[in-house]
């Protein structure tokens, strides 16, 4: 919007998080709170958007996107201050030590919002901005009804109009019965903004430069106020405690399942399914009850997800069955694979086509050719192995020697044995044999027999007699 700026509120710490993260960094749903508010504000397009970073600044400013600006604000003194501290980075013009100067044209509307809304979507801010327009107001505030309205600034009408906004902890007793809330979110006109902040006083319990005053402010300089209610009053929700986190986090994840689901994935039990942002998810995959998918992670077209499943960060091919309870990270699965139950894929792991990693199998940083198999009970890090190997169950490979990690590398077509050791570095030849039981430390030419036992010794009648012994001893 050519006329449009943008102004996000984003240097508290919020104290009834009770928490040293600062509040618009807390994840909802994979991402850090201030990321929804962002990504809703930049849909409109605006001229420029500043964002007022106090608390964890560097943490907060190595959010923004290209073409965002932070605005610092050094002292929280209040919502007027921070408004007027993000105007002025703007260019827009301020007051009260921001910097001075620059003026928004004529008619240019400030988009002020709260960065610990993430549930406050693009469309309903469009709305909100028309509304504006239309109503040709000098303030127009976002406001929304609740049953419990406490510790919300409450809407102040008379005859319908809005007259002021009264924080809780100024509000009379009356005052503190109205519904209506103040979302916190708000569009102005920037000249009367900006005359209005040059106005406010700290005359309150908080001892603050207060936002809300401006609205008496500007009906006194004979400007028009107007208030705009929202339909469904979770999307003003601002996030300002650990279970009003819990509630935005519950929406998100609601919304992002119904998105997935539209899109052909089904969910046996969406409530109890907890997939990120930013995860890509096929159609006619299935994922039943308790998965965790998070991260970066894309999963394609006709998987299958059994129960308890964690995934972060991980690229899954099409047609791949995940089996229940297994752990897989920043790791790499191909078409027709499958893994688990109980399997744990650690960072760096590549899953070949139509491989089988099975129960209780830990990869670390090992690649798995197409077709090869370790079925169950083995440990494989560090490791580079071929096309269509069998790996026994108690296979290990020794990759560290309390200093330095080595590789095992096995070719195509071998079959390992149960209870093989691979002492790191070593080299298996292709179609090679490892006998059950080996520790291998030496490299296996292709083809080759490696078996490394001590010789079976039996002794004729030792057991019995080993017996009869004891019997006898312990009489």
């Amino acid at each position: 919007m050519k006329d449009l700026y943008c102004v996000i509120l984003a240097a508290g710490l919020g104290t009834r998080m009770k928490s040293s993260l600062a509040k618009v960094l807390h994840p909802v749903a994979g991402r850090p709170m201030l990321m929804y508010t962002l990504d809703n504000v930049l849909a409109l397009k605006p001229v420029k958007t500043a964002v007022v970073v106090g608390h964890q600044a560097d943490k907060v400013k190595a959010l923004l996107p290209p073409g965002v600006v932070p605005a610092f604000q050094k002292e929280q003194k209040g919502t007027a201050h921070a408004a007027s501290v993000g105007l002025g980075r703007l260019g827009a013009g301020g007051a009260r030590g921001a910097n001075k100067g620059a003026t928004g044209g004529a008619g240019d509307t400030l988009l002020l919002v709260s960065g610990d809304t993430p549930l406050l979507g693009h469309e309903t801010l469009k709305g909100l901005i028309s509304y504006h327009k239309q109503k040709k107001a000098d303030i127009t505030v976002l406001t929304a009804y609740l049953d419990d309205p406490a510790g919300y600034g409450r809407i102040v009408r008379e005859d319908g109009i809005v007259k002021r906004i009264v924080e809780q902890k100024d509000a009379t007793p009356s005052e503190r019965e109205i519904g209506e809330i103040n979302s916190g979110t708000y569009c102005f006109d920037i000249a009367s903004l900006k005359k209005a902040l040059s106005e406010v006083r700290s005359e309150n319990a908080q001892g603050e430069f207060y936002l809300t005053d401006v609205i008496e402010i500007v009906q006194k300089n004979g400007g028009k106020v107007a208030g705009f209610p929202v339909d469904d009053p979770m999307v003003a929700m601002g996030v300002n405690s650990r279970t009003e986190l819990a509630m935005a986090e519950k929406e998100i994840r609601k919304k992002i399942n119904q998105r997935l689901m539209n899109s052909g994935v089904t969910m046996t039990d969406p409530e109890s399914t907890y997939i990120s942002a930013e995860v890509k998810i096929g159609p006619d995959t299935i994922i039943h009850p308790g998965n965790h998918i998070t991260g970066s992670t894309s999963i394609g077209p006709g998987c299958l997800l059994m129960a308890g499943n964690i995934i972060s960060g991980s690229v899954i091919g099409g047609g791949v069955k995940v089996k229940g309870y297994s752990v897989i990270e920043d790791s790499r699965i191909s078409e027709r694979a499958e893994v688990g139950p109980f399997a744990h894929l650690r960072p760096g792991s590549v899953v070949g086509a139509e491989a089988r990693v099975g129960n209780f199998v830990e990869l670390k940083k090992a690649e798995i050719g197409q077709g090869t198999k370790a079925s169950h009970l083995t440990y494989l890090g560090d490791a580079v192995i071929g096309r269509n190997v069998n790996i026994g169950a108690g296979t290990i490979t020794c990759n560290y020697d309390g200093f330095s990690k080595f590789k095992t590398v096995i070719g195509d077509d071998v079959f390992v044995g149960s209870d093989t050791q691979f002492i790191a570095p070593v080299n298996i030849g292709n179609g090679a044999l490892i006998a059950a039981g080996s520790t291998i430390t030496k490299d296996v030419p292709d083809n080759a027999l490696a078996l490394s036992r001590a010789p079976q010794m039996n002794r004729e009648n030792w057991a019995k007699e080993n017996r009869n012994r004891k019997i006898k001893k312990k009489s």
